[in-house]
């Protein structure tokens, strides 16, 4: 086998050959759509450093602005993610709408519980548990100051590309047994092992 018939798929391929391929690219350009994502939040952050929006709900505080930094960030990485997943990753040929709003209405999901929810719950953590603000630099790198929201941001992407593979591999790219199309999706009633 040639590493161009493993790059490109197709009916050449054995189920255990897609399989690795599937996830290899999965998670290449789930490591693409994280930096798409993180670049989107920190230039934001960047650009509105002075700025705060709070919120406070009894005796839990946030910024509001963080919420809004991260959805812009999500709505770019999705964008990037739908078209690469679609058209690399699972190489699905069903209809591009009902995929579209599958693909967006999955990751609503890990933008509610753990793109908001676990920044909020993080940035609090550390803000009210460790009475550290979020916007102190944990370190540097080549000069970058890596601020402790930026760490939260970072552990939260695991999960979230984690997730976000088993929502597509489960509810968005899946195909018929009869499609024969050659991708390396399988049929949505085979279980999942990952």
């Amino acid at each position: 086998m040639h590493i161009s018939s493993w790059i490109k798929g197709g009916t050449e391929l054995n189920h255990k050959q897609r399989r690795i391929r599937e996830i290899f690219l999965y998670f290449f350009f789930g490591g693409l759509t994280t930096l798409v994502n993180m670049a989107s939040f920190i230039g934001f952050d960047h650009l509105f450093a002075s700025q705060s929006i709070p919120i406070q709900v009894f005796t839990w505080r946030a910024d509001l602005l963080d919420v809004v930094n991260t959805t812009v960030a999500w709505i770019l990485a999705v964008l990037f993610a739908f078209v690469t997943n679609r058209s690399f990753v699972f190489q699905s040929h069903g209809s591009f709408f009902r995929e579209m709003v599958g693909f967006f209405s999955s990751r609503i999901v890990t933008l509610v519980v753990f793109e908001i929810g676990c920044l909020l719950l993080g940035t609090s953590i550390v803000e009210q548990g460790m009475g550290i603000p979020k916007d102190t630099a944990a370190f540097t790198v080549f000069g970058f100051a890596v601020t402790y929201l930026y760490l939260v941001k970072i552990l939260i992407a695991v999960f979230v590309v984690l997730s976000n593979y088993i929502l597509s591999k489960v509810f968005v790219f899946r195909q018929s047994s009869s499609s024969g199309s050659g991708s390396s999706s399988e049929p949505s009633s085979e279980k999942e092992t990952e």
